[in-house]
C-alpha cells in the first residue's frame, strides 16, 4: 500500500473549503503526506519529485479550479491506477457587468471547466449539497458523488434554553471573508440604508480581511458618516462564536457558496439567516430568509421587516434552525467523508 497525498495551496487561507481539506488530512487514517505550495511552479516540481520517489495510491485535491484539476489529470495519465478525489462545492454565478468583469469571467470559466473534468475523470467527488450532486451527474451519470455537509463544531454547542435567552446587542452580523464574492459591498450598502432609517441599529463584521479591504471599509464608513459597525478581522474561534452569541441576524449576501459552515454556526446560536438564494441552498432554503441574487433593494426590505418584527421571525426560525444545526456536527461530517473515501 502507498501513501495518500493531499495537494493544496498555501495561499488560500484557512477558511471554508481549505479548512475542510485540512480537517480531512488530520482525520485520514494510514500513511499520508501533504504538499502545500504558493505557486504552481513549486507545487508541480515538488509533486513530480514526490511521486517519482514514493508509491502513491490516492491523491486528494483541495480545489476544483481547472488549473488544479489539470494537475490531477496529468498525474492520472502517467499513473492510471492512482485514485483522484476532490471537492465540488458550488458553481459561480455568471459574471455581471462590473469593473472587474474580465477577472470574474475567467474565474467562472476556470471553475466550470474544472468541475466538468472532475465529473468525467475523478474517482470520487465530495460536495455539501444535492444541487451539485445532480449537476455532476448531469455531466456523468456514473460519477461517484458523496454529499456531506459538515456543520457546527461540537465543543461550541450550547443548550437551546441558553441560546434563546442570550442578551443580543448586535442587530446584523456579517461573518465571512471580506470579499466581493461573499457580498461585502452588498452588506456595506445595507448598513448605509438601515443606518439612514434607524438611529440605534448596530452592526458587526468579522472574518478574514486584507489591509486593502479594511481601508476600503473605513473609507466607506467615513464617506457615509457611519460609526455603528464593529470590525473584527482575523478572529479566533472563541471570538467568532462570541459574535454569533451577540447577533440577532446573520447576513450572507454571498454570490457563490455550497452550504456555508457559518449557516450552521449562526443557526446554532439562534441567529436568523438572511442570504441571497443560491441554487446550492436547495437543501436548506426553508431555514433562511431568501433574497433574489444581487437584489439589494429586496435585501434591504427584508432586513427592515425583520428588524421591525424580530420577535415574530425569532419564533418562526430560531428553534427549527437550531435543531437542524444540532444534527450536523462538523466532526461527524468530516469523519463520514473520510470513511467514504478511505
Amino acid at each position: 500500500m502507498g501513501n495518500t497525498l493531499f495537494l493544496g495551496h498555501a495561499d488560500t487561507g484557512m477558511r471554508g473549503g481549505p479548512v475542510i481539506f485540512a480537517s480531512l488530512y488530520k482525520a485520514w487514517p494510514g500513511e499520508k503526506d501533504i504538499i502545500f505550495e504558493k505557486s504552481y511552479k513549486t507545487m508541480i516540481k515538488r509533486l513530480l519529485t514526490y511521486i517519482l520517489k514514493n508509491k502513491v495510491d490516492k491523491i486528494i485535491m483541495e480545489n476544483e479550479y481547472f488549473s488544479d484539476v489539470l494537475i490531477a489529470l496529468l498525474i492520472k495519465i502517467f499513473k492510471r491506477k492512482i485514485m483522484i478525489y476532490g471537492p465540488a462545492y458550488h458553481i459561480p454565478p455568471k459574471p455581471s457587468i462590473h469593473k472587474e468583469f474580465i477577472k470574474h469571467f475567467l474565474h467562472y470559466a476556470d471553475y466550470k471547466l474544472g468541475i466538468w473534468f472532475m465529473a468525467v475523470s475523478y474517482n470520487a467527488i465530495y460536495t455539501e449539497n444535492s444541487y451539485m450532486k445532480h449537476y455532476l451527474e448531469s455531466i456523468n451519470s456514473k460519477a461517484n458523488i458523496i454529499v456531506e455537509s459538515p456543520g457546527i463544531d461540537n465543543k461550541y454547542l450550547k443548550p437551546l434554553s441558553y441560546i434563546l435567552n442570550l442578551n443580543k446587542d448586535i442587530d446584523f452580523l456579517f461573518l465571512t471573508s471580506f470579499t466581493y464574492n461573499k457580498g461585502m459591498y452588498d452588506f456595506l450598502n445595507l448598513v448605509a440604508g438601515l443606518s439612514n432609517k434607524y438611529n440605534n441599529i448596530k452592526f458587526a463584521m468579522g472574518g478574514f480581511a486584507t489591509e486593502q479591504t479594511l481601508s476600503e471599509i473605513r473609507s466607506f464608513m467615513k464617506s457615509n458618516n457611519i460609526e455603528n459597525i464593529e470590525i473584527h478581522p482575523d478572529l479566533t474561534e472563541q471570538e467568532k462564536y462570541n459574535l454569533y452569541s451577540r447577533a440577532k441576524v446573520y447576513i450572507l449576501p454571498s454570490m457563490e457558496d455550497g452550504i456555508p459552515i457559518t449557516f450552521y454556526e449562526a443557526w446554532g446560536y439562534g441567529n436568523i439567516v438572511v442570504s441571497y438564494l443560491l441554487d446550492t441552498y436547495i437543501d436548506v432554503k426553508d431555514l433562511i430568509v431568501p433574497v433574489e441574487l444581487r437584489n439589494q433593494k429586496q435585501l434591504l426590505d427584508s432586513c427592515i421587516e425583520i428588524y421591525e418584527n424580530y420577535d415574530k421571525f425569532k419564533r418562526i426560525y430560531a428553534e427549527k434552525c437550531y435543531d437542524y444545526s444540532l444534527k450536523h456536527s462538523y466532526e461527524a461530517g468530516i469523519n463520514n467523508i473520510v470513511n467514504r473515501l478511505s
